[in-house]
């Protein structure tokens, strides 16, 4: 660990893999993300290109971290070590859910000054349930609370749930859903609800006016975990109009968090 950290050190200084500035010491993570991903090892001209660094300057933190048990090297390609995966291990096992989601919760409420909520399925009762909340400090404010349901058809984190469960999973609570109409705009039928799942997947967020409450609204988008498999739905929500007049930046923000809880870099149009 004590090598681990003089690598780092020298990636700040631009002394490491290739580069300097603020963003270098991330490349020798970058490199543990890489190898992960690779269970068969990479070569150095592999890595390189991954990387986008050059051979040259590659090879010495290549050496380094191999001789410290971070890397394995056999035949001339790199796999991780056994000392990756005990820090692998170590964070783990200090990782908590509902802590790192929590965190992005609060931050997106900050950040847009409406309520925000974290939702997951009950698939036995046919609703989302939010775990985490925050309200907004406006007077006319969307209450949200932990503990509170809303039926997944109807609201915008619980079809961001349908949207990206098991096929077989929607398809049973499609084919044997009762969808009652809560205001005269919820989707009452299979052939819609089908329809917006399909959208949802396809743009990466749900918005939905006025389909639960008729006076309110909201936009959702999926919290992935490692292997990306939707773990829940971050939700914010606002009287309608609010929300419709001031729906780019809410959609950008909520979007931005989602990817961060999600472990995904901000700003990377690629979608798991």
């Amino acid at each position: 660990m004590k090598r681990l950290g003089q690598l780092l050190e020298q990636e700040e200084n631009g002394r490491g893999v290739a580069g300097s500035g603020p963003r270098a010491m991330t490349r020798v993570l970058r490199l543990f993300d890489c190898l992960a991903r690779r269970r068969s090892g990479m070569t150095l001209s592999e890595l390189s290109q991954a990387m986008g660094v050059p051979k040259s300057t590659f090879l010495a933190s290549l050496r380094a971290l191999a001789a410290d048990g971070f890397l394995i090297c056999e035949d001339n390609v790199y796999r991780l070590g056994p000392c990756a995966y005990r820090l692998a291990g170590n964070i783990i096992m200090a990782w908590s859910q509902p802590d790192i989601v929590r965190h992005y919760v609060k931050e997106l409420a900050e950040a847009t000054g409406e309520s925000v909520g974290f939702a997951i399925a009950d698939w036995d009762i046919g609703q989302a349930i939010f775990t985490d909340a925050v309200n907004s400090a406006q007077p006319v404010h969307y209450a949200m609370r932990a503990g509170i349901r809303a039926p997944l058809y109807a609201s915008a984190a619980g079809r961001v749930l349908l949207a990206y469960a098991a096929p077989d999973q929607q398809h049973d609570y499609i084919t044997r859903g009762h969808f009652r109409a809560l205001t005269p705009s919820t989707r009452t039928t299979p052939d819609r609800l089908t329809e917006s799942l399909d959208a949802i997947r396809r743009l990466g967020y749900c918005a939905s006016f006025g389909e639960m409450l008729k006076d309110t609204a909201a936009i959702a988008v999926p919290v992935f975990d490692a292997s990306d498999c939707v773990i829940g739905a971050l939700i914010v929500a606002a009287p309608l109009n609010r929300l419709r007049a001031g729906f780019e930046p809410l959609l950008a923000s909520i979007r931005h968090y989602g990817r961060l809880a999600s472990g995904l870099p901000p700003g990377d149009p690629a979608e798991p």
